[in-house]
């Protein structure tokens, strides 16, 4: 019997599936609670990714030096890299800062692209161009208000992040039992 049957015989409860899907469950309802905590994890996690990103541009850059002329672009990526992980670490009240503010500034960006995308729809229907440019705006509107507000744009972001994990999560644990 193949492995990509499609009999009953080959199924099982998918116990993988299901101890990931409880584990984000819990981790959202976690972050759902302590959305301070939550944040200073996200700035952990990004400084210390920052650093291990800062020394493959070092340790690529010895490799780069042979055939890339411009292989100094690692060496400061590298360098920039670990210096931002390293501020992230000693301050998280400036990296809370900076995620939030990348965070508004991604909202902004995307809805400004939006709302310039949005005009050759005028072309295929009216009534979807203004729906869709309502939205684009209404998106700006909420991006500016995150800009100006960035401990509102952290909170956001910890929020986003716990209802994906909730919502994932519990599909996870659906599909452990579908699998039975």
């Amino acid at each position: 019997m193949d492995i990509f049957s499609s009999s009953r015989d080959n199924r099982g409860f998918d116990w993988g599936a299901f101890i990931a899907g409880v584990l984000m469950v819990v981790v959202a309802f976690l972050l759902l609670r302590h959305p301070a905590k939550g944040l200073h994890v996200f700035v952990l996690i990004f400084g210390i990714l920052s650093i291990l990103q800062g020394l493959v541009w070092l340790a690529g850059y010895s490799r780069f030096r042979a055939f890339f002329a411009r292989s100094w672009v690692a060496l400061i990526s590298g360098i920039l890299d670990i210096i931002v992980g390293i501020l992230f670490l000693c301050s998280y009240d400036i990296g809370g800062l900076t995620i939030a503010y990348l965070f508004a500034i991604w909202f902004f960006v995307d809805s400004a692209v939006g709302i310039a995308f949005s005009w050759h729809l005028r072309d295929f229907s009216t009534g979807y161009f203004i729906f869709n440019l309502v939205l684009n705006i209404l998106s700006l509107v909420i991006a500016i208000f995150l800009i100006f507000n960035p401990l509102f744009a952290a909170l956001s972001l910890v929020w986003l992040v716990a209802f994906w994990l909730l919502v994932f999560g519990i599909n996870e644990i659906v599909v452990a039992f579908m699998h039975r």
